[in-house]
Protein backbone atom coordinates (compact mmCIF):
# COMPACT_ATOMS: atom_id res chain seq x y z
CA UNK A 1 0.00 0.00 0.00
CA UNK A 2 1.46 3.33 -1.11
CA UNK A 3 0.07 6.69 0.01
CA UNK A 4 -1.19 8.85 -2.83
CA UNK A 5 -0.52 12.61 -2.68
CA UNK A 6 -3.35 14.79 -1.46
CA UNK A 7 -3.61 17.72 -3.88
CA UNK A 8 -6.03 19.80 -1.81
CA UNK A 9 -8.46 19.39 1.02
CA UNK A 10 -11.16 21.41 -0.75
CA UNK A 11 -14.17 19.18 -1.19
CA UNK A 12 -12.55 16.38 0.80
CA UNK A 13 -14.99 16.52 3.66
CA UNK A 14 -17.85 18.63 2.36
CA UNK A 15 -18.89 21.02 5.11
CA UNK A 16 -15.85 20.05 7.17
CA UNK A 17 -13.33 20.81 4.45
CA UNK A 18 -10.86 23.69 4.34
CA UNK A 19 -9.56 25.37 1.16
CA UNK A 20 -5.93 24.72 2.07
CA UNK A 21 -3.73 21.63 1.63
CA UNK A 22 -4.25 19.27 4.56
CA UNK A 23 -0.83 19.76 6.11
CA UNK A 24 -1.20 23.55 5.96
CA UNK A 25 -4.67 23.75 7.49
CA UNK A 26 -5.17 26.09 10.41
CA UNK A 27 -1.83 27.83 10.15
CA UNK A 28 0.58 24.93 9.81
CA UNK A 29 -1.29 22.15 11.60
CA UNK A 30 -1.66 18.50 10.72
CA UNK A 31 -4.84 16.65 9.74
CA UNK A 32 -6.31 13.17 10.04
CA UNK A 33 -9.38 13.07 7.78
CA UNK A 34 -11.95 10.34 7.16
CA UNK A 35 -14.59 10.18 4.46
CA UNK A 36 -17.70 7.97 4.71
CA UNK A 37 -17.00 6.78 8.26
CA UNK A 38 -18.05 3.15 8.65
CA UNK A 39 -17.71 2.79 12.43
CA UNK A 40 -17.10 5.23 15.27
CA UNK A 41 -17.68 4.74 18.98
CA UNK A 42 -16.26 5.39 22.45
CA UNK A 43 -15.87 3.44 25.67
CA UNK A 44 -16.73 5.92 28.45
CA UNK A 45 -15.62 5.13 32.00
CA UNK A 46 -14.49 6.67 35.29
CA UNK A 47 -11.01 6.68 36.81
CA UNK A 48 -9.60 7.01 40.29
CA UNK A 49 -8.05 10.46 40.62
CA UNK A 50 -4.58 9.18 41.51
CA UNK A 51 -4.53 6.78 38.57
CA UNK A 52 -5.72 9.54 36.20
CA UNK A 53 -3.08 12.02 37.41
CA UNK A 54 -0.40 9.37 36.89
CA UNK A 55 -1.09 9.45 33.13
CA UNK A 56 -0.63 13.22 32.71
CA UNK A 57 2.45 15.22 31.90
CA UNK A 58 3.46 18.16 34.10
CA UNK A 59 1.36 21.22 33.39
CA UNK A 60 -1.99 19.42 33.21
CA UNK A 61 -4.59 18.69 35.86
CA UNK A 62 -7.67 16.49 36.00
CA UNK A 63 -11.24 17.76 36.37
CA UNK A 64 -13.80 15.72 38.39
CA UNK A 65 -16.62 14.24 36.32
CA UNK A 66 -19.26 16.19 38.24
CA UNK A 67 -17.83 19.53 37.11
CA UNK A 68 -16.47 18.58 33.68
CA UNK A 69 -18.35 20.64 31.11
CA UNK A 70 -17.39 18.35 28.20
CA UNK A 71 -18.81 15.24 29.88
CA UNK A 72 -20.90 13.04 27.61
CA UNK A 73 -24.65 13.30 28.33
CA UNK A 74 -24.92 9.54 28.81
CA UNK A 75 -22.19 9.45 31.46
CA UNK A 76 -23.67 12.59 33.02
CA UNK A 77 -26.96 10.79 33.61
CA UNK A 78 -25.11 7.87 35.22
CA UNK A 79 -23.36 10.03 37.84
CA UNK A 80 -26.21 12.46 38.55
CA UNK A 81 -26.89 12.66 42.27
CA UNK A 82 -23.98 10.32 43.12
CA UNK A 83 -21.26 12.32 44.92
CA UNK A 84 -18.77 9.43 44.97
CA UNK A 85 -18.96 8.87 41.22
CA UNK A 86 -19.04 12.62 40.51
CA UNK A 87 -15.64 12.93 42.23
CA UNK A 88 -14.05 10.40 39.87
CA UNK A 89 -12.39 11.41 36.60
CA UNK A 90 -14.11 10.83 33.27
CA UNK A 91 -12.10 9.03 30.63
CA UNK A 92 -12.75 7.52 27.22
CA UNK A 93 -11.22 5.30 24.58
CA UNK A 94 -12.56 6.11 21.12
CA UNK A 95 -12.11 4.63 17.65
CA UNK A 96 -12.87 5.93 14.14
CA UNK A 97 -12.85 3.69 11.06
CA UNK A 98 -13.22 4.47 7.36
CA UNK A 99 -12.38 2.82 4.01
CA UNK A 100 -9.57 5.37 3.50
CA UNK A 101 -8.03 8.22 5.45
CA UNK A 102 -5.86 11.24 4.82
CA UNK A 103 -2.90 11.74 7.10
CA UNK A 104 -1.15 14.99 6.28
CA UNK A 105 -0.53 14.97 2.53
CA UNK A 106 -1.04 11.22 2.08
CA UNK A 107 -4.16 9.26 1.19
CA UNK A 108 -4.08 5.80 2.77
CA UNK A 109 -6.09 2.64 2.21
CA UNK A 110 -5.85 -0.60 4.21
CA UNK A 111 -3.78 -3.64 3.33
CA UNK A 112 -5.11 -7.19 3.52
CA UNK A 113 -3.27 -7.72 6.81
CA UNK A 114 -4.93 -4.67 8.38
CA UNK A 115 -8.47 -5.64 7.44
CA UNK A 116 -10.96 -3.67 5.36
CA UNK A 117 -10.61 -0.29 7.10
CA UNK A 118 -8.19 2.39 8.17
CA UNK A 119 -8.65 2.96 11.91
CA UNK A 120 -7.41 5.37 14.55
CA UNK A 121 -8.09 5.44 18.28
CA UNK A 122 -7.22 7.52 21.31
CA UNK A 123 -7.35 7.43 25.11
CA UNK A 124 -8.31 10.74 26.73
CA UNK A 125 -8.83 11.93 30.30
CA UNK A 126 -10.98 14.86 31.47
CA UNK A 127 -8.79 17.77 32.46
CA UNK A 128 -7.23 21.08 31.51
CA UNK A 129 -3.92 22.83 31.35
CA UNK A 130 -2.81 23.95 34.82
CA UNK A 131 -3.92 27.48 35.61
CA UNK A 132 -6.96 27.23 33.39
CA UNK A 133 -10.57 27.65 34.39
CA UNK A 134 -13.50 25.20 34.18
CA UNK A 135 -14.75 26.98 31.06
CA UNK A 136 -11.64 25.68 29.29
CA UNK A 137 -12.22 22.02 30.15
CA UNK A 138 -10.66 19.74 27.57
CA UNK A 139 -9.81 16.12 26.95
CA UNK A 140 -6.15 15.41 27.67
CA UNK A 141 -4.90 12.68 25.34
CA UNK A 142 -2.72 9.95 26.81
CA UNK A 143 -2.20 8.05 23.53
CA UNK A 144 -3.15 8.14 19.85
CA UNK A 145 -3.13 4.88 17.88
CA UNK A 146 -3.47 3.81 14.25
CA UNK A 147 -3.70 0.36 12.67
CA UNK A 148 -1.48 1.52 9.78
CA UNK A 149 2.25 1.76 10.42
CA UNK A 150 2.66 4.17 7.49
CA UNK A 151 0.11 6.55 9.01
CA UNK A 152 1.98 6.31 12.31
CA UNK A 153 5.29 7.04 10.61
CA UNK A 154 4.01 10.07 8.74
CA UNK A 155 2.12 11.42 11.75
CA UNK A 156 5.20 11.17 13.93
CA UNK A 157 7.20 13.04 11.27
CA UNK A 158 4.96 16.02 12.13
CA UNK A 159 5.92 15.56 15.83
CA UNK A 160 2.52 14.13 16.76
CA UNK A 161 3.24 10.93 18.75
CA UNK A 162 1.25 7.85 17.74
CA UNK A 163 1.41 4.11 18.35
CA UNK A 164 -0.10 1.16 16.49
CA UNK A 165 -2.98 -1.06 17.57
CA UNK A 166 -4.89 -4.03 16.19
CA UNK A 167 -8.62 -4.23 15.63
CA UNK A 168 -10.85 -7.04 14.45
CA UNK A 169 -14.50 -7.63 13.67
CA UNK A 170 -15.86 -11.15 13.34
CA UNK A 171 -19.35 -12.71 13.27
CA UNK A 172 -20.33 -15.05 16.09
CA UNK A 173 -21.23 -18.41 14.49
CA UNK A 174 -24.92 -19.34 14.34
CA UNK A 175 -26.09 -15.97 15.64
CA UNK A 176 -26.77 -12.41 14.51
CA UNK A 177 -24.01 -11.09 16.79
CA UNK A 178 -20.48 -9.89 16.15
CA UNK A 179 -17.34 -9.56 18.26
CA UNK A 180 -15.36 -6.34 17.91
CA UNK A 181 -11.97 -6.09 19.61
CA UNK A 182 -9.14 -3.57 19.98
CA UNK A 183 -5.66 -4.46 21.25
CA UNK A 184 -3.59 -1.62 22.71
CA UNK A 185 -0.29 -3.05 23.86
CA UNK A 186 -1.17 -5.43 26.71
CA UNK A 187 -4.78 -4.23 26.94
CA UNK A 188 -7.50 -5.93 24.90
CA UNK A 189 -11.01 -4.46 24.78
CA UNK A 190 -13.74 -6.61 23.26
CA UNK A 191 -17.47 -6.29 22.79
CA UNK A 192 -19.92 -8.96 21.66
CA UNK A 193 -23.43 -8.02 20.66
CA UNK A 194 -25.79 -6.93 17.90
CA UNK A 195 -23.90 -4.67 15.55
CA UNK A 196 -26.83 -4.13 13.17
CA UNK A 197 -30.51 -3.68 13.88
CA UNK A 198 -33.69 -1.75 13.18
CA UNK A 199 -33.24 0.90 15.85
CA UNK A 200 -30.81 3.11 13.91
CA UNK A 201 -31.61 6.81 14.19
CA UNK A 202 -30.79 9.52 11.66
CA UNK A 203 -28.28 11.97 13.10
CA UNK A 204 -28.32 15.64 12.19
CA UNK A 205 -25.94 16.96 14.87
CA UNK A 206 -22.33 17.92 14.29
CA UNK A 207 -20.05 16.51 16.98
CA UNK A 208 -16.89 18.22 18.19
CA UNK A 209 -14.33 17.92 20.99
CA UNK A 210 -11.13 19.70 21.97
CA UNK A 211 -8.07 17.70 23.02
CA UNK A 212 -4.66 18.77 24.30
CA UNK A 213 -1.45 16.79 24.68
CA UNK A 214 2.33 16.96 24.74
CA UNK A 215 3.94 16.19 21.40
CA UNK A 216 7.48 15.38 20.40
CA UNK A 217 10.13 18.05 21.03
CA UNK A 218 7.93 19.34 23.91
CA UNK A 219 5.42 20.80 21.45
CA UNK A 220 2.10 21.59 23.10
CA UNK A 221 -0.66 20.48 20.75
CA UNK A 222 -4.36 21.15 20.54
CA UNK A 223 -6.45 18.70 18.51
CA UNK A 224 -9.96 19.54 17.34
CA UNK A 225 -12.22 16.60 16.53
CA UNK A 226 -15.13 17.32 14.15
CA UNK A 227 -17.63 14.76 12.88
CA UNK A 228 -20.90 14.82 10.98
CA UNK A 229 -22.38 11.32 11.41
CA UNK A 230 -25.48 10.38 9.44
CA UNK A 231 -26.65 7.52 11.67
CA UNK A 232 -26.42 6.40 15.28
CA UNK A 233 -27.57 3.41 17.28
CA UNK A 234 -27.01 1.88 20.70
CA UNK A 235 -24.97 -1.30 20.98
CA UNK A 236 -26.53 -3.86 23.33
CA UNK A 237 -24.03 -6.54 24.28
CA UNK A 238 -21.24 -7.56 26.64
CA UNK A 239 -18.04 -5.53 27.06
CA UNK A 240 -14.88 -7.26 28.33
CA UNK A 241 -11.40 -6.05 29.38
CA UNK A 242 -8.20 -8.09 29.47
CA UNK A 243 -4.71 -7.02 30.51
CA UNK A 244 -2.66 -5.70 33.42
CA UNK A 245 -1.31 -2.34 32.25
CA UNK A 246 -2.71 1.03 33.37
CA UNK A 247 -5.50 1.26 30.80
CA UNK A 248 -6.77 -2.22 31.63
CA UNK A 249 -6.54 -1.58 35.38
CA UNK A 250 -8.43 1.71 35.05
CA UNK A 251 -11.22 0.12 33.02
CA UNK A 252 -11.55 -2.87 35.35
CA UNK A 253 -11.75 -0.58 38.40
CA UNK A 254 -14.40 1.71 36.89
CA UNK A 255 -17.92 1.47 38.35
CA UNK A 256 -19.27 2.37 34.87
CA UNK A 257 -18.07 1.10 31.49
CA UNK A 258 -20.22 2.15 28.54
CA UNK A 259 -19.58 0.92 25.00
CA UNK A 260 -21.34 3.02 22.37
CA UNK A 261 -23.46 4.39 20.92
CA UNK A 262 -22.14 3.69 17.44
CA UNK A 263 -22.06 6.40 14.76
CA UNK A 264 -21.44 6.01 11.04
CA UNK A 265 -21.84 7.72 7.69
CA UNK A 266 -20.63 11.22 6.99
CA UNK A 267 -17.13 12.55 7.47
CA UNK A 268 -14.78 13.23 10.38
CA UNK A 269 -11.44 14.86 10.97
CA UNK A 270 -8.94 15.58 13.70
CA UNK A 271 -6.97 18.80 13.15
CA UNK A 272 -3.76 19.09 15.16
CA UNK A 273 -2.49 22.64 15.78
CA UNK A 274 0.35 24.02 17.87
Amino acid sequence: MTPRPLLAAAGLLGALATPLPAQQANGGGYVWAFRDVTFSTCVDFLMDREMAEKQLEAGYQVVPAGSFTALSPVLGREIEGDSARSALIASQVCVIEAPTMNSGDGLYSPTKKMGPREAVAYWAIAGMRSGGTPSFDQWIVVDYWTNDWQVRKQTESAFVPASTFKRSLAPVPESNRHTYSMAFGKTVLSWTGELVGRDSTASTELRSATQVFEGKRTIKWTATLSAAPQWTRYLPGVFHVEGKDDLAKALKASPIRMFGPMEWGGDARIVFTR
